[in-house]
């Protein structure tokens, strides 16, 4: 089981994304708007269009810069701190299998 922080604006999606990640067998952590130090956890799922989301991966790679982080749909201008570390590109729409698969990819598997 890994454990997957959600940095998704819209309250709906997040909510999916939580219940999509606990049915796959992993702990979802949802980050607060104005979390300042993000819990450690073994990957992001960025919304990467809300400049919030943005500045919670920015913190990410602050304070984690080995944390895999997968960005849900265009990567804005800008944000070229994503580039020093594992960022997976996750085009919208995407399906149930390309998240789990995605996700896989990036978490460590279990022992």
């Amino acid at each position: 089981m890994a454990s997957i922080l959600v940095s998704e604006a819209d309250p709906d999606v997040r909510r999916l994304l939580i219940v999509l990640m606990e049915r796959l067998g992993h702990e979802a952590i949802a980050l607060d708007r104005h979390v300042e130090v993000p819990p450690r956890a073994d990957l992001l799922i960025l919304e990467p269009l809300v400049p919030w989301c943005v500045e919670q991966a920015r913190l990410v790679r602050l304070f984690y810069p080995e944390m895999p982080i997968v960005c849900m749909g265009q990567i804005p201008e800008g944000t070229g701190f994503l580039g020093t570390g594992v960022v997976a590109l996750l085009e919208k729409p995407f399906t149930v299998d390309a998240l789990h698969l995605t996700v896989t990819a990036l978490t460590p598997s279990p022992v």
